[in-house]
């Protein structure tokens, strides 16, 4: 590789937290940026020793602030390649009412020099960025399970149910069970959580509490590979001393840091009479 993306994880974390104490729009579909040659820069077919930038559109479509490093390459040797590894920050606002931050960056004086012939490359621009959400359902707990008229034992709460929030990674259904214990009831939730279909996630962190019992013990979460599968369940319980119903905030918080990535073909001509 020719380029560097450094981001420090932790750092990030902390700038773009944006955690809420309410849902989303109401998508649980998830998005985030979205990367875009602009055109003719570069134009599709490049001349020897002909100077020529490369114009990006970075959009945010995530309802998360972002900040991160975006870089650009070709996929030429060094010694023929004429593109400059070049990376420059970023940041950008979350998505409301309907509205995405978007920002044009420009990477300058780039030029092939020297070639065999004719060439064909592939200019890659690529972008790590960093997001943390949080979405707070409500979850009804019971002491008696037979008792279904004010509080489910089980159920489905989707993005039809309260609002989820758009981002690279996010919650798209929560399905929660209630089981009885000797002394207690077991709150069990699947969470249901989806990536969107460009990148993927370099790391990933999830926490889970029941709001007033504290944290939820989530099982398996080193298993997680979004590398490979586009959604993944996220299971979670805790053991609770309930008298009454209770109709508590689920808090999810999730961060990470996500890469994505855009690429453009070109074709590089050689000067007639060049050696």
């Amino acid at each position: 590789m020719k380029y560097k993306l450094i981001i420090v994880f932790v750092i990030l974390m902390i700038l773009t937290a944006c955690s809420t104490n309410n849902g989303g729009n109401g998508s649980g579909t998830p998005d985030g940026l979205h990367i875009s040659f602009m055109e003719f820069q570069p134009r599709n077919e490049l001349r020897q020793n002909e100077f020529f930038d490369i114009g990006l559109n970075l959009e945010n479509r995530a309802e998360c602030g972002i900040k991160g490093e975006l870089c650009i390459r070709d996929t030429l040797a060094e010694s023929i390649s004429g593109v400059q590894d070049e990376c420059q920050t970023f940041e950008l606002r979350k998505k409301e009412g309907g509205l995405v931050d978007s920002k044009k960056f420009y990477f300058t004086d780039n030029v092939y020099e020297s070639a065999a012939g004719d060439l064909t490359s592939t200019i890659i621009a690529r972008a790590q960025y960093s997001c943390s959400i949080q979405i707070t359902p409500q979850l009804c707990v019971k002491p008696n399970l037979e008792e279904e008229n004010v509080c489910k034992t089980k159920e489905t709460i989707g993005a039809s149910t309260l609002g989820l929030k758009p981002a690279p990674i996010t919650v798209t259904s929560i399905e929660k069970t209630l089981i009885p214990q000797k002394d207690s009831t077991k709150l069990d939730v699947a969470i249901h959580v989806k990536k969107m279909p460009e990148g993927s996630p370099i790391h990933f962190n999830v926490n889970v509490e029941y709001e007033g019992y504290g944290p939820m013990e989530c099982r398996n979460l080193e298993r997680l590979d979004f590398r490979t599968n586009t959604e993944s369940i996220i299971n979670c319980e805790i053991s609770l001393n309930v008298g009454d119903v209770e109709d508590n905030p689920l808090k999810i918080s999730m961060n990470y840091v996500y890469e994505t990535s855009a690429s453009k073909g070109i074709t590089l001509i050689k000067e007639e009479g060049d050696k």
